[in-house]
């Protein structure tokens, strides 16, 4: 999929981390020629709470869209409530699937802010339908995943796709790219990550090797629909 290429217009996303720009690379086509520049586009939200708030929060800035509908699992928790009552007007769904059978004529474009195991599935449908993707990183789960969302943005080339990634859109990247250009750095074969510390967001065991013991589900979610693309398992 294409990254850091025209989804708005010259659009700043101040928490993605993106600049992207007025062209849409794969196709040629204008910010104007997709949307018209008379108007907003029309966007649906599929995960709203926490990182999807951040997200929509963004998209806001722009003043280039127009919210007409709201898709998340648990449409009545705490941290998707905030966002139901600041578009109320938005038509809202707890399954992707049926936002797109009911409002597919309505709907321009999606920002997707899942977790990880439904972008694949929720993207293609999007693409399939011709509706331009923002999709938060990662792009998907495995390669194939990827490869195949790959062929989809270049099958479907009036799509607009983006992933939004800060890594490859904040000041170290480019830093690191000056200096391999500038021959500073050179001859690189590998670079190697390893993560074994508990993140600013979680405080979960590293060591984990199972899931943890079954809670009751609550209420307000859809947990099928949470485990969407993946084989079942207990909500903790």
């Amino acid at each position: 999929m294409q990254t850091r290429r025209n989804f708005l217009k010259t659009a700043a996303l101040a928490s993605a981390g993106l600049a992207v720009s007025g062209v849409n690379a794969m196709s040629g086509q204008s910010y104007n020629r997709i949307v018209g520049s008379s108007r907003k586009i029309n966007i649906a939200y599929v995960g709203i709470g926490n990182r999807g708030e951040q997200i929509i929060g963004d998209f806001e800035k722009t003043g280039m869209v127009n919210v007409v509908a709201l898709c998340d699992i648990d449409m009545g928790a705490k941290h998707t409530q905030k966002v139901t009552a600041k578009y109320p007007k938005a038509k809202q769904f707890q399954d992707f699937r049926q936002m797109f059978d009911k409002m597919g004529n309505q709907i321009e474009a999606v920002a997707i802010a899942t977790p990880d195991h439904s972008h694949f599935p929720i993207c293609m449908m999007a693409m399939a339908y011709g509706k331009h993707v923002f999709v938060e990183k990662p792009m998907a789960r495995t390669f194939l995943e990827a490869d195949l969302m790959m062929q989809a943005a270049r099958k479907y080339s009036k799509v607009v796709t983006q992933v939004g990634n800060q890594g490859h859109s904040e000041a170290n990247y480019f830093q690191f790219k000056a200096w391999q250009d500038a021959g500073i750095i050179k001859d690189i074969t590998a670079v190697a990550a390893h993560m074994n510390n508990p993140r600013r967001w979680h405080t979960w065991d590293v060591n984990m090797y199972k899931y943890p013991d079954a809670e009751p589900i609550p209420p307000t979610l859809d947990w099928i629909n949470w485990n969407c693309a993946v084989p079942y398992h207990e909500y903790n």
